[in-house]
């Protein structure tokens, strides 16, 4: 059982000494690392040159790829289980005292700070024999492309922890998964994958073989696949702040981009082998939430999907290009989404609605053929690394047509990504005049509750509701009795009782540090809040909602579950800081572009041996 505290916790930015004490772990991590990778590129014997060098031999990777890949390995699964065990402490608990007052965040700052670490591993191990085309870092120094990337997204992904103080203390504290800095953070850990694909295959090239190689290719498929289902993690444990048409499309993305290149890469049952590494790791993940008496993140699991793209694969006999991703999408879309929704119904604490079931396909195949798009074109950029040679001839053409015929593919893949999530993301507000006349009558039934948090006489209440626009709400999405932070989290259907008459089906904790609402979700993207219960908070500037009858009108749901932000700055820093945010994130999926296409067909570096000291 986790013990939480009683009072008001900060609601803005860290106090000063957490924020030395982590500035002390970041350096007792990089210190001795600067340390290696002077000696190293010295020509120095060290310890850490030997385990690569042992480790190589092990594995048939490059010494520059095998250590590297096993630490990225081992930081990457401490940060996603840290995650996975943070989003459910905040869900039952909320804010916490301080960064360092949180258990969860200690394996996703070292994971995170490991993850860059393997890319600076990686870049300093880089001796003997190297890809045609390398990354320079001086003059006498240059890394394979796969190192830039590791580094790059480990560095987004650390720079995420100052910056999320700095977002606090200007914006105050923003409860979500989905927070700009905690995107950061998620988006630059699970980076590295594609940087550890590109690795592989800059191995390959340089005559890296052995069924480890062989088998990596999918594994590190359903390793991407397993680091970007995090950004699914509020719809899996029932707490979404974002519509359910994110979740579709997201799950029809990253489902067919990982999919797609796992079986392309991996051969028949390439993509089931996905699926598998998915749901073995998740059951990792889960583990400490157990053990903690939190809930637990349950997962659509890409089944259908990967059934499906198999089927596709054998059908079309050997296809690769990009009508292989156009046909596969589409299947995908249509009855692969069809099969999440019926998982959906089995795992899902939110289920998708039968009635939107169209709605969903349409947007899901849309999505999973964007995504079987951007994996096609990953797999042809992966080849031809591996098939590269420094003897190869320049390419021949005109650009236009190469372009046509190695990106335009891959380019509106990635195009139709971003204008998916930018249209179904964003949910919308309310209108003003929605209003809810709730009823609440005391009960003696109550719910058990796993970490008792913020004292209080105990009081549990069923409510009675009834909607002022029937008409808006007579096919929801979902509307919930919702209730969390008191210790636990509830969220369970109303059951309806007569034209825009609800009643709650189990009862709604109404004391202590509880926050409880009714919730709707209708239409594509409008999500609001009517609040029965919230404490004052006096950190947050936030007074207390009362549990009494009456109308309550609907609000947008960020302002309730978000009670932390800040309603007093002044929109132009909101602005710049959603920019600077949005810049960092989309800069790292340019860089990921250049580095494969330029690994692929850039011009050859000016020399591939790097020449040693004797040890």
């Amino acid at each position: 059982m986790l013990v939480a505290q009683e009072s008001s916790p900060p609601a803005g930015g860290a106090a000063l000494g957490q924020i030395v004490i982590a500035g002390l772990m970041f350096f007792v991590i990089f210190l001795p690392l600067a340390v290696f990778v002077i000696r190293e590129r010295a020509g120095r014997t060290t310890v850490v040159g030997r385990l690569a060098d042992w480790s190589a031999g092990l594995s048939g990777l490059p010494r520059w790829a095998a250590l590297p890949m096993f630490v990225a390995f081992v930081s990457g699964m401490a940060a996603l289980i840290g995650v996975y065990w943070d989003v459910p402490i905040h869900m039952e608990l909320g804010r916490d005292e301080g960064p360092l007052a949180n258990p969860s965040h200690y394996p996703i700052y070292f994971g995170l700070m490991g993850i860059f670490a393997s890319g600076v591993l990686s870049a300093a191990l880089a001796k003997g024999k190297l890809p045609v085309r390398t990354f320079p870092i001086g003059p006498h120094w240059r890394a394979p492309m796969g190192s830039i990337q590791m580094m790059a997204t480990g560095l987004v992904g650390i720079a995420g922890f100052p910056l999320d103080d700095v977002w606090h203390r200007l914006f105050g504290q923003d409860v979500t998964e989905w927070g700009p800095t905690h995107v950061l953070m998620i988006g630059g850990g699970v980076g590295v994958v594609i940087g550890l694909q590109l690795l592989l295959v800059e191995a390959r090239q340089v005559g890296a073989r052995g069924p480890v190689v062989r088998l990596l290719g999918p594994l590190l498929a359903g390793a991407w696949l397993m680091g970007a289902s995090a950004f699914l993690m509020e719809f899996d444990l029932g707490v979404p702040q974002f519509p359910m048409l994110a979740q579709v499309v997201l799950v029809g993305l990253i489902g067919s981009w990982t999919l797609v290149y796992g079986r392309l890469a991996g051969g028949p049952g390439g993509a089931l082998l996905v699926v598998a590494v998915v749901l073995v790791t998740r059951a990792v993940f889960a583990v400490l939430p157990l053990v903690n008496d939190l809930h637990v993140a349950l997962l659509l699991p890409y089944a259908a999907e990967a059934v499906v793209i198999e089927l596709v694969a054998i059908l079309l006999r050997g296809r690769r290009g990009y009508a292989f991703a156009v046909v596969a999408g589409l299947a995908a879309g249509v009855l692969g989404m069809s099969g999440e929704w019926a998982f959906s119904q089995w795992l899902m604490p939110d289920p998708w609605p039968l009635s939107h079931l169209d709605t969903f396909v349409l947007w899901g195949a849309a999505a999973s053929v964007a995504g079987a798009l951007i994996g096609v074109w990953q797999y042809q950029r992966v080849e031809a690394v591996a098939a590269r040679r420094a003897s190869d001839p320049a390419p021949s053409g005109a650009p236009a047509v190469r372009f046509r015929t190695r990106h335009l593919g891959g380019l509106v893949g990635a195009l139709g990504a971003v204008a998916l999530c930018a249209a179904v993301i964003p949910p919308a507000d309310p209108p003003a005049d929605l209003v809810a006349d709730i009823q609440l009558t005391d009960t003696g039934q109550s719910l058990p509750i796993s970490n008792p948090h913020g004292g209080g006489q105990p009081r549990w209440v069923t409510a009675t509701v009834t909607i002022n626009r029937a008409d808006l709400v007579s096919d929801p999405v979902w509307l919930n009795g919702f209730s969390w932070q008191g210790g636990d989290f509830y969220s369970a259907p109303l059951e309806r009782t007569a034209e825009g008459t609800y009643r709650t089906t189990q009862p709604l904790p109404v004391f202590g540090q509880w926050k409880t609402s009714i919730r709707v979700h209708y239409g594509n993207r409008v999500m609001a809040i009517a609040p029965i219960y919230a404490p004052a908070d006096p950190a947050a500037n936030a007074g207390e909602i009362t549990a009494t009858s009456g109308p309550r009108p609907f609000m947008s749901e960020i302002k309730f579950l978000q009670r932390e932000r800040k309603t007093d700055t002044p929109l132009v820093l909101w602005t710049v800081a959603y920019v600077l945010v949005g810049l960092v994130f989309g800069g790292m999926w340019v860089l990921f572009a250049w580095l494969y296409t330029s690994a692929a067909g850039g011009a050859p570096s000016p020399s591939r041996r790097v020449r040693v000291s004797s040890r």
